[in-house]
């Protein structure tokens, strides 16, 4: 029981630091949902003055987190869009739960991957400095073992996780 419930605190450590490190996935601007390949595709949004290339309609003024900037459209039927932006900023990132979700899943194997490679190497030092002594070289050993079998657990989690989200996506 007591590997059992390292492996499960170990488990729990992995998914606060997952959720801390991925808090800012939450965190999205309106860069996230406008401009090429994005929800809204015929706009941009610039805290410049100017109109980029390719979008010479100006929509309205938004503030994305502290700064102030401007929507622009490609063409004035666009800049109904950008009125739904402003009015809901929310409105962009629900279509992109898939992301979020595979954002945190990914981050959460990747940390779970790289503890089980610290491990490894936590093991092989163990294991190189037992000096013989028979307790140590078989905790160098299973530490090594787990470290290995952890990291392939997170490859297959990885592949398989990426595999089903990439099926509900099409």
């Amino acid at each position: 029981m007591n590997k059992i419930s390292k492996i499960i605190k170990g488990g729990a450590i992995a998914a606060f630091l997952a959720v801390v490190v991925t808090g800012s996935v939450f965190a999205a601007s309106i860069n996230d949902c406008v401009g090429a390949n994005k929800k809204y595709s015929n706009l941009t949004f610039t805290t410049a003055g100017t109109a980029p290339n390719g979008y010479p309609v100006k929509c309205t003024r938004y503030k994305d987190g502290n700064n102030w900037g401007t929507i622009y459209g490609k063409s004035s039927a666009d800049c109904a869009q950008a009125g739904t932006i402003a009015s809901d900023p929310d409105s962009c990132q629900s279509s992109d739960l898939n992301n979020v979700v595979n954002t945190i899943i990914n981050t959460v194997i990747f940390i779970i991957g790289m503890v089980a490679v610290v491990m490894i190497i936590l093991g092989g030092i163990s294991y190189a400095t037992s000096q013989g002594d028979p307790g140590k070289v078989k905790k160098g050993k299973d530490t090594i073992l787990y470290g290995i079998i952890g990291l392939v657990i997170a490859i297959l989690a990885f592949a398989i996780v990426n595999f089903v989200l990439g099926a509900l996506a099409k």
